[in-house]
């Protein structure tokens, strides 16, 4: 049962939550005026002040500050305060004056009741009290409206902040300033003074580009350097600090690098990666921190790929046949090249690599190479795309390639070309035999009308064919070979048929004004066998051209057999050897395409066969059929791997393909006989007396071989007592030498002397080496090269140095050391030439007159080769080659006049060299005579060189810079040697 004092109780507790909630809530509203108020202030004054590391915890602190007041006065205090009853009756007696006293009073005497008054009177004063309070409203007693005016105003100030900082950049600003904890970068005064003084920057460039190390006294504190160059700055503060650092980038976003402070002297270490700035960042020991206001600029050079440059034959070269071609290359890079090699791809395959060159660190490289890609993998056809890379030397960014622009080859289908042709010389052919069969089966005993129709279709019928026979002979004429010969033949032939059919032709004329003219139809009678003759002619000498074109092209395809499986002998060996995967399946192409040739010759010879192309005499052909066999075998022995198993079975192969290459030349070489029985015999003649030749150059060259070691042996004797004093001192002097052309160039020299300084150390090495091999007269000619070379720097430093511009320490030092390395040459050269006589001063009488007796010897052989050159310069109808053999003889007897000149002059090394040279090219120039090539015959696998014109054409740049060094005067013992080797760059 509730009693009037639970009714009490139950209306103070309601209006004491109602009061606590109402003061809450004001308070919060004004704690949110508050706050705003104190972040506007404290964001103007960030503003004013700064970024600072302070700022965000003043800011969170003013939050912090208002949160706890609010907390405080609209929460605990209050709370505390109207704890008690009479606290809340004293609250309500406010609100309600009428109920104050009784509503105090009735809870007094709950809380304490007085002992004078019955328990009656106090029940019936607090019934009183508590129906008194029956009507009263809490929430009218106590009302929200100023809890809702604190609410609205501290909403409006959060409104009004908001969209001050849409508004306001200043206020934003401000504000960000307030709660962003600044870098170092913004956390530092920024002063235009300097801060810092005596600034002394050292480079360390990258190992790899061998520049040295570079100090700069007094800098501005900018950097300029290559990638990777670790820098070391130093510089002294000048205002006192207990740190330092750089602040990296344009606002220090890329870091900072913490200096080491040290004796009132700051230094920083920095490896150089990207383009950028810097600036000094200082903490003082007291205040805020320092930074310059201007940056350093920090500029980075990244390192350029090589450039490369490739000379060849022509942009698009089309060959016959696979062929080495010469490749010229030209790659340059500012700190060294690595590797250079020649990449090549063959149609759509992958990308194939050659190494040409390890250039260990040259800044410039030439070369020249023959590029001969693997011929299994060149098929008539194929198209080869190729150019020259060279990578450098950047181990900081990474090796990088240059290239150079890119060259083509195709290999043309010369077994393609040789069908169509013969296909062309048998549709003439045939025109030519239907003529001649036409002419036989004319009927004399025809009507005259007939006759004249049947006359007139038979002469435009040859016409036609003669018309053939005529392009046919221009094209062998701009042929080579025996088809030239034939050719001739063909013309003559030709010729008598034309004069035939122009006669004919009028006889026609006149016989179609007048048909019944008897004397006109007895002179047509009388010409018609001679005619028929002429053209028997022709016809036969056609054929022997298409059959000697057949057994010339079957020859030939023996001998490329015959090579591939020599190929395929030296790879086997080489697998044997290495075990290398690579070869294997080299090998297993090389097999492929030699089955393909052979089944190609077993086609070919089925086809002679059954076209009867060749007389019956001449149709001994080898059957293919084992050697294909054969071949096929060879496949299932490379997939088991034995290697024994499968040289056995190449051995065999080798026999049959060298017997059918054997058939084939018999059978070709007595088709020439037979039929060209004057050609034969000229080539014959041709080798007898080539063959003399050679065995006379042989001879002399053998006489002068063994007096050259006579004369060797003197020299050495003459050398004995002495050489080993020379030899000390002369590798004394090479010692010194080297050590002063073996530091660093200067820069300001530039590549031509890396060219030739290149050229001094490869002559020193040669000297080490000759020398102590008692090889004194190539080590006499290979001083006097360096000693060339060493002019040419002396030149180069010394242009340089005259410029008038102030010269480094580097050049000056370098100049002295060059002067100093070309005198100890000169001491060298002098020393030799003392120590060793020449060859013809150490001859005896009978020595002397050997060497003189063999000049005269070599005199004599000269004219012989001049008289055969001369007999053969008469030939060009009659003897395939005959042209071309007779220039290369002339050229040969220029040879075997220098070798009889330097046999008179006593030097029997030289003489006795230049007649094996002359001899060797005899016995080439014979072999090829022997051949009889031809539209069929196997194109020539001599190397394709760069045109003469192209290959010794300099770069335009440095042929002028070479022209304006000839000009200048160079060193008075030197200058014969410098021009000379001025005149063999530019070559």
């Amino acid at each position: 049962m509730t009693t009037d004092n639970d009714r009490i109780g139950a209306f103070l507790q309601q209006a004491r939550s109602r009061a606590l909630f109402e003061i809450g809530v004001r308070t919060v509203g004004y704690a949110v005026v508050a706050l705003v108020m104190a972040l506007v202030g404290l964001a103007a004054a960030a503003l004013l002040t700064g970024p600072a590391v302070s700022w965000p915890y003043v800011a969170f602190g003013a939050i912090a500050a208002c949160a706890a007041g609010g907390i405080a006065l609209g929460f605990t205090f209050p709370a505390r305060a109207l704890e008690p009853s009479s606290a809340v009756a004293l609250l309500v007696g406010k609100r309600y004056p009428p109920l104050a006293s009784d509503l105090l009073s009735a809870v007094e005497l709950r809380s304490r009741p007085v002992a004078e008054a019955s328990p009656e009177m106090i029940e019936s004063f607090c019934s009183t009290v508590a129906d008194a309070m029956q009507p009263m409203d809490v929430e009218t007693l106590i009302p929200l409206h100023r809890a809702v005016r604190a609410v609205a105003l501290g909403g409006l100030c959060l409104l009004a902040l908001l969209v001050a900082l849409v508004v306001s950049p200043i206020l934003g600003r401000g504000m960000r300033t307030l709660f962003h904890t600044p870098t170092l970068f913004e956390g530092a005064q920024a002063v235009r003074e300097p801060l810092v003084g005596d600034v002394r920057i050292t480079y360390d460039f990258p190992a790899y580009t061998g520049l040295p190390r570079q100090v700069m006294e007094g800098s501005t504190g900018d950097l300029h350097a290559l990638r990777g160059t670790h820098v070391r700055i130093e510089m002294r503060p000048l205002r006192s600090a207990r740190q330092a650092r750089l602040l990296l980038g344009e606002s220090g976003e890329s870091g900072s690098v913490l200096g080491n402070l040290s004796r009132g002297k700051m230094s920083v270490d920095l490896t150089l990666d990207e383009s950028s700035a810097y600036r000094v960042w200082l903490r003082p020991f007291l205040g805020r921190p320092v930074r310059e206001e201007r940056p350093h600029r920090i500029a980075v050079d990244a390192d350029q790929p090589p450039e490369v440059d490739i000379v060849g034959v022509a942009d698009h070269l089309e060959l016959a046949a696979p062929r080495p071609v010469e490749v010229g290359y030209h790659a340059r890079d500012d700190f060294g090249l690595s590797e250079i090699s020649l990449v090549y791809r063959v149609n759509d395959g992958p990308e194939q690599r050659l190494p040409l060159k390890n250039a260990q660190g040259a800044r410039e490289m030439r070369g020249t190479t023959m590029f001969e890609p693997a011929s299994a993998m060149l098929t008539p056809g194929a198209r080869v795309a190729y150019h020259v890379e060279a990578t450098d030397r950047d181990d900081v960014s990474g090796s990088k390639t240059g290239m150079s622009r890119t060259l083509t080859l195709v290999v043309q289908n010369p077994r393609e070309d040789l069908e169509e042709h013969l296909e062309r010389e048998r549709e003439i052919l045939e025109k030519l035999i239907v003529s001649l069969a036409d002419r036989i089966e004319l009927d004399d005993r025809a009507e005259p009308q007939e006759r004249m129709k049947r006359l007139r279709e038979v002469h435009d019928g040859e016409a036609v064919g003669l018309a053939g026979v005529g392009r046919l002979i221009e094209q062998q004429r701009n042929a080579s070979g025996a088809n030239r010969v034939l050719a001739s033949a063909l013309a003559a032939v030709f010729a008598r048929l034309g004069k035939l059919a122009r006669e004919e032709d009028d006889l026609l004329g006149s016989l179609a004004k007048a048909p019944s003219n008897a004397a006109g139809w007895a002179r047509m009678s009388s010409a018609l066998p001679r005619h028929q003759s002429e053209l028997e002619g022709a016809v036969l000498a056609l054929d022997d051209l298409v059959g000697r074109q057949r057994l010339d092209d079957l020859a030939s395809i023996g001998k490329e057999l015959v090579d591939a499986y020599k190929r395929l002998q030296d790879l086997l060996e080489r697998y044997k050897a290495t075990g290398d995967e690579q070869l294997r399946r080299q090998i297993e192409r090389e097999v492929r395409e030699l089955r393909a040739r052979i089944a190609e010759l077993a086609h070919k010879i089925a086809e002679v066969k059954a076209r009867n192309e060749v007389s019956p005499d001449f149709m001994n052909m080898p059957d293919a059929h084992k050697a294909l066999e054969q071949a096929a075998r060879l496949d299932s022995l490379l997939a088991k791997g034995d290697a024994r198993s499968l040289g056995d079975a190449l051995s065999e192969l080798g026999q049959s393909l060298a017997s059918l290459r054997d058939l084939l030349d018999k059978n070709a070489g007595d088709f020439s006989t037979s039929r060209f029985p004057q050609e034969s015999r000229a080539l014959a003649e041709l080798s007898r007396k080539l063959s003399d030749l050679e065995g006379d150059e042989r001879a002399l060259a053998g006489d002068g071989r063994a007096l050259a070691k006579e004369v060797d042996g003197e020299l050495g004797r003459r050398m004995e007592a002495q050489q080993a004093e020379f030899l000390a001192k002369a590798k004394q002097k090479l010692e010194q030498i080297q050590r002063k052309v073996a530091g660093p160039l200067p820069r300001e020299l530039g590549s031509s002397a890396e060219t030739a300084t290149g050229s001094v150390r490869e002559n020193l090495r040669q000297l080490q080496r000759l020398l102590p091999a008692k090889e004194w007269s190539e080590a006499q000619r290979e001083v006097e090269r360096m000693g060339v070379g060493l002019g040419h720097l002396q030149h180069l430093s010394n242009r340089q140095l005259a410029q008038g511009r102030s010269p480094s320490a580097n050049l000056l030092a370098y100049d002295n050391q060059i002067d100093e390395a070309a005198g100890l040459a000169r001491e060298l050269a002098a020393d030799l030439a003392r120590a060793l006589p020449r060859g013809g001063d150490v001859m005896s009488a009978e020595q002397r007159n050997r060497a003189e007796n063999m000049s005269r010897r070599q005199g004599s052989i000269e004219d012989k080769a001049r008289g055969v050159s001369r007999e053969l310069g008469g030939k060009g109808e009659s003897v395939p080659g005959a042209e071309g053999a007779a220039a290369e003889l002339e050229e040969i007897a220029g040879q075997m006049r220098q070798a009889g000149q330097d046999m008179q002059q006593g030097d029997a090394h030289e003489g006795a060299g230049r007649a094996d040279d002359a001899a060797e090219r005899l016995a080439k120039l014979r072999e090829r005579m022997g051949q009889r090539p031809s539209d069929g015959s196997r194109p020539s696998r001599e190397p394709v060189r760069i045109p003469d014109a192209e290959a010794s054409k300099a770069p335009r740049e440095w042929r002028q810079e070479l022209m304006e060094a000839m000009r200048e005067k160079a060193p008075e013992k030197f200058r014969d040697e410098v021009r000379h080797y001025y005149e063999e760059l530019v070559r």
